[in-house]
């Protein structure tokens, strides 16, 4: 889940800002009861509250939408394998347009060691306010890195270090759909050097049963959706780029899409991927 600067509020008014919730799903309720102990009397109210909080810094579809709020990991096929990797020695994970790092909690909350896990955005107030919504600051031993996938090692030590690092398990949701097909390609081939041979990529995001660009949230932008096969071929062409080699594996169907909304259509499918480095 990646971020915006954009700090006006007219998106509101675009569809992307949802009356305030009423009730949360299960898991993340559990997450918060049982993780950061917040009384179930509060969950709710204090949900919104982060929504809100982060809206005004990243007017996002994503937070106003509050699908920061589905724990998209968990919802994985892989993810019991996932946990068992992780629990297993000293395999790491990255996630990639973090949020407020709510995947990464999961994790930590079905017992995998904190130390383990890196997250990443764009946006350090997105990163702070998951202390806010998670109430960990003094005990999480997670790493948060603020950082731009499409700049890579231009950034420095910070990227540098990550490349030094590598990572067993990337989770990625909700953000190569953001992009043109080539801002894709070019996020990927950066991304690709932070796996390590043998590591996986997993998530899910906004596909099409016709793939193609189709208007942004920006006025006068495009992004590209995908469908398995155009998906394959984008990380096919990210291979040969980076001489490595990747099993693309993926389903497409309607879980937890709405074809009335502003962000999406009849062509629309939630695109669930695992991308596995093999060389």
């Amino acid at each position: 889940m990646a971020a915006t600067n954009d700090t006006s509020f007219p998106e509101r008014n675009r569809g992307w800002y949802q009356d305030d919730l009423i009730e949360v799903n299960e898991p993340i309720r559990k997450l918060l009861e049982n993780y950061s102990k917040v009384p179930s009397s509060e969950v709710v109210q204090h949900v919104n509250q982060i929504r809100e909080k982060g809206f005004a810094s990243n007017p996002y579809p994503c937070i106003g939408l509050y699908r920061f709020a589905n724990l998209t990991l968990l919802t994985h096929p892989l993810y019991d394998t996932i946990v068992r990797r992780l629990k297993s020695g000293e395999a790491t994970y990255l996630d990639v347009g973090c949020c407020f790092g709510q995947d990464l909690r999961q994790l930590v909350q079905d017992g995998v060691p904190s130390r383990q896990l890196t997250g990443l955005d764009i946006e350090r107030a997105l990163l702070e306010l998951g202390y806010d919504f998670f109430l960990d600051r003094d005990t999480l031993q997670s790493r948060f890195v603020v950082a731009d996938v499409f700049k890579g090692a231009t950034q420095g030590g910070v990227w540098a270090d990550l490349e030094e690092r590598g990572f067993d398990v990337l989770h990625c949701s909700a953000f190569f759909h953001l992009f043109t097909l080539g801002e894709q390609i070019s996020a990927a081939k950066q991304i690709a050097k932070l796996v390590r041979k043998g590591g996986l990529i997993v998530g899910r995001q906004v596909g099409s049963v016709k793939p193609g660009d189709i208007p942004a949230i920006k006025a006068g932008s495009f992004s590209y959706r995908h469908d398995v096969e155009t998906f394959g071929a984008l990380w096919k062409e990210v291979g040969e780029a980076t001489q490595t080699r990747w099993k693309v594996e993926g389903t497409m169907d309607m879980v937890g899409l709405n074809i009335n909304s502003s962000i999406e259509d009849e062509n629309s499918r939630r695109l669930l991927f695992t991308i596995t480095r093999v060389d």
